[in-house]
């Protein structure tokens, strides 16, 4: 998983990509596992056409999360790209 961003400066809104899997077919998958997250550019196409990121899957965490939407998360990041790989 590669995690995009400064972590010094990181927030609870976190975009990712799986290897080299498409975004929109990873977010798709979490997606359909219950989990809302969005893929595509999030209205920062020229940043991300600089650094030749193709696009991320974004997902937005909050205190009112729990640890068992935390596991549902990673379970659903685990199915999708045991399916897709």
């Amino acid at each position: 998983i590669k995690i995009y961003g400064n972590t010094d400066n990181k927030t609870s809104v976190i975009s990712f990509n799986l290897g080299n899997i498409h975004h929109y077919d990873i977010g798709s998958i979490i997606d359909n596992e219950g989990i809302a997250v969005r893929t595509g550019h999030h209205c920062a196409q020229p940043i991300m056409d600089y650094y030749k990121i193709p696009g991320t899957i974004r997902l937005s965490l909050s205190f009112y999360n729990t640890k068992e939407e935390i596991d549902s998360l990673i379970s659903a990041i685990i199915l999708a790209k045991k399916m897709l790989s």
